[in-house]
């Protein structure tokens, strides 16, 4: 009976070595993409199409080339998201739209209809989708909440903000992309 316990224990000890191994690649894998935008590199966005949060329409990344875009990755349930939701809304009214920059909040991990209370109660007009199942999030290697990247008008991502970002690091990167 002992030697049965310790075969599966051992057994149990190198499954979970193995599922560990995986999650390890996997995940360095997904952090290509934040790296190489950290690097300079400029790594072309991935493109995605998803259902606006309003259940009106979609919204595709292809329709917005040829502009400078914004894309903050966000949940409902997330504190620095709170906080940061201001800030994004204040810079989309008063500097990002009259200057034609685009901005899309991707929703992710979340409750749509949590996802809807929160755009209500910050007040947020900008243009919000739903990442239904994370793959938008996960293809950007996205990893925590807040996660903001700025592209330029070809679609290369020329900044990336793990965390929330303030209005003078998200003017420099539009600057940056717009020229």
């Amino acid at each position: 009976m002992k030697r049965v316990v310790a075969i599966a224990i051992a057994v149990a000890i190198v499954l979970l070595g193995i599922v560990l191994g995986r999650a390890v690649m996997t995940s360095d894998g997904a952090r290509a993409f934040p790296s190489e935008v950290a690097s300079g590199a400029l790594p072309p966005a991935p493109g995605f199409t998803l259902p606006n949060l309003d259940g009106k329409g979609q919204t595709s990344l292809a329709s917005l080339r040829g502009r400078v875009v914004i894309l903050n990755f966000w949940a409902s349930w997330c504190d620095p998201c709170k906080d940061e939701a201001p800030i994004l809304e204040d810079f989309w009214q008063r500097e990002a739209q009259p200057a034609g920059v685009a901005m899309v909040g991707i929703d992710t991990q979340d409750i749509t209809d949590d996802a809807r209370a929160f755009a209500t109660t910050y007040g947020l007009t900008y243009p919000l989708v739903h990442d239904d199942g994370s793959a938008v999030s996960r293809a950007y290697g996205v990893s925590a909440f807040p996660e903001t990247f700025v592209l330029d008008a070809q679609g290369r991502a020329v900044a990336w903000f793990p965390g929330a970002v303030t209005a003078k690091g998200l003017r420099e990167a539009v600057a940056k992309a717009a020229g």
